[in-house]
């Protein structure tokens, strides 16, 4: 097992400012990797990325080697809900919100140790996490907050439909209910007011949730114009968990412009999108599998069988659409979505008919995108942002060495070396 060190400050045992790492190149932009390959960092930036050229490297310079290994941008999730839940505790049966806020500051450094360096969450822990770790408090990815999901009552994240609507609204800081323009234009403003850089809805109803179909339409045209309204005042936009085709049609005809799931969609909804130049945010390990998963109640599994086949065509649609795909795990650190396991997704890509060159610009550039710093993260190249993890062996030949954390051999976010597993 390798013995690594896991750091939060800047160029941390010994690191110099300059630094140099030698192998195999997939920079996320060129169709093929560099085999014989350079990226040199200084400071927070990459100094040079491409075939090896001794010149670019100063004197005196330390150089890695990733050996058989290969060096990639570090990996994006656009589809995480960072609660906490899981290591809450047992103490008022985990539901305080302190302990969940805990449980989550440590699960953001599992993250870290399995490459990925930019996360946006879906969760009200998000948006206190996002500020710890941009004033570097916090070991932790960089961080796009949503603030609470956005539903309606009855709708996917009414999960407990025992309590009113008012006092779910106060005691959950996953969702977060609205009915009616007016409910919704407060929502949407209460969570830029706590800090969050886009907003998260749900159109249609879904696997996990009591009270409604997959193929429910939740909010209506007048509330979606209010809140895609209010986004882009706000100069940012709106993404929908969408498992239903007709729910996903209303948000994009409102001008929602990122589908999360898509897990329904029909080539109406695909042409749309690739017309709106709108994202498709995929969480296929999730959707593949949770069919699978034990111990689901008998509505949850007969909900899941439903989406595994369906999803799978919405890629392979997508993809002859030319619809930009971006990876999202909806991982939450449970037994079943493990952090440290998180790549899995690029393999669930590769399942659903990506290729592992398509799985792995998902996760990086096409992930930047939605992460709204495309221009400075999300591939190996000289000027941008010094974001870079190097795994154990080629995932072009074998997707699976970045399905988990124990292949991640080093990791490097804003040029601050997070783990190091390489040596000098």
């Amino acid at each position: 097992m390798q013995t690594c060190q896991l750091h939060k400050a800047s160029f941390p045992a010994g690191r110099p400012d300059i630094l140099a790492i030698k192998g195999r190149i997939i920079d996320a932009v060129s169709d093929a990797p560099v085999e014989n390959g350079l990226i040199v960092t200084e400071k927070s930036r990459i100094r040079y990325a491409g075939p090896m050229d001794p010149s670019q490297i100063p004197a005196g310079t330390p150089v890695l080697d990733a050996g058989a290994g290969s060096i990639l941008p570090g990996f994006i999730d656009c589809h995480a809900h960072l609660t906490g839940w899981e290591d809450a505790g047992s103490f008022a049966n985990g539901k305080m919100f302190g302990d969940q806020l805990l449980g989550a500051a440590y699960q953001c450094g599992l993250l870290l140790d399995a490459g990925f360096t930019g996360i946006r969450d879906m969760s009200e822990a998000g948006l206190y996490l996002s500020r710890a770790a941009s004033r570097g408090i916090l070991r932790a990815p960089r961080i796009l907050p949503g603030g609470k999901v956005l539903g309606i009552t009855s709708g996917h994240v009414d999960g407990e439909p025992q309590l009113d609507r008012e006092e779910f609204n106060r005691r959950d800081h996953l969702s977060y209910l609205m009915d009616g323009p007016e409910d919704c234009l407060r929502g949407v403003r209460e969570q830029f007011r706590s800090g969050a850089r886009f907003i998260k809805i749900c159109a249609t109803g879904g696997v996990s949730s009591p009270t409604d179909r997959v193929d429910d339409v939740a909010f209506s045209r007048e509330e979606l114009a209010v809140i895609v309204g209010e986004a882009r005042r706000h100069h940012t936009y709106v993404c929908a968990h969408c498992t239903g085709y007709e729910g996903a049609y209303a948000a994009l005809k409102a001008g929602v412009t990122c589908i999360e799931h898509g897990v329904m969609l029909t080539q109406r909804e695909i042409d749309l999108m690739a017309e709106m130049d709108a994202t498709l945010v995929t969480t296929l390990s999730v959707s593949l599998g949770v069919a699978n998963i034990p111990g689901l109640p008998d509505w949850m599994a007969e909900k899941a069988k439903l989406c595994a086949e369906a999803n799978i065509k919405t890629i392979d649609m997508a993809r002859k659409a030319g619809v930009r795909i971006a990876f999202g795990s909806d991982y939450s650190n449970s037994p079943n979505t493990p952090y440290l396991q998180l790549g899995k997704e690029f393999e669930a890509m590769t399942r659903a008919g990506m290729t592992p060159m398509e799985a792995i610009r998902a996760g990086t550039i096409n992930a930047a995108f939605l992460m709204m710093n495309q221009s400075e993260t999300g591939s190996l190249e000289s000027g941008k942002l010094a974001d870079l993890v190097v795994v154990d062996g080629d995932p072009l030949a074998d997707i699976n060495v970045l399905a988990d954390a124990s292949h991640v051999r080093f990791v490097m976010m804003n040029g601050t070396v997070m783990k190091d597993c390489m040596g000098t």
